[in-house]
């Protein structure tokens, strides 16, 4: 199938490349159908390209790429919905948001992350109940931290 997309043109993807987030996504409830976009081989960046909004594609992160010590605990309503075991493949991924013309102020939503049951290609945006994350988590202080902390563990 082929998808016309403003970011990307026209994308042919599988049928299941799809992710369907049942619930949607916060704010963005009327959008069910997604697929992932790796930015590029390397980097820790992904886009959600909406299947049904052309002009819908979010920034996404892997969060352990600039915070290596971040933790999400699903509920085990969470884990039913998502239909996970200990051996089901998935991805987690938060959104990114960056200041037009302020890409140093990236930004990213550590308190509701994406959970995608990699298998079944079902996700779920989750709220994360941690006062150790935010909502604008500053990326690339963390990734500045990350650094330091690692050259003085030597």
């Amino acid at each position: 199938m082929e998808l016309e997309t403003t970011r990307f043109g026209t994308i042919k993807v599988q049928a299941d490349d799809l992710i369907t987030f049942e619930d949607g996504l916060v704010g963005l409830g009327q959008y069910r159908r997604f697929v992932l976009i790796q930015h590029d081989r390397e980097g820790p960046f992904w886009w959600l390209q909406s299947a049904e909004e052309p002009s819908l594609a979010l920034l996404l992160i892997d969060p352990w790429y600039f915070r290596p010590d971040y933790e999400v605990e699903l509920s085990d309503a969470e884990v039913e919905r998502l239909r996970l075991s200990e051996s089901t493949p998935r991805a987690v991924l938060t959104t990114v948001s960056i200041p037009p013309g302020k890409p140093h102020a990236m930004t990213s939503n550590l308190l509701a992350p994406l959970v995608i049951n990699l298998e079944l290609r079902i996700g779920r945006q989750v709220i994360l109940d941690d006062e150790r994350y935010q909502t604008r988590h500053p990326i690339l202080q963390e990734l500045w931290r990350t650094a330091q902390a690692t050259e003085a563990a030597g």
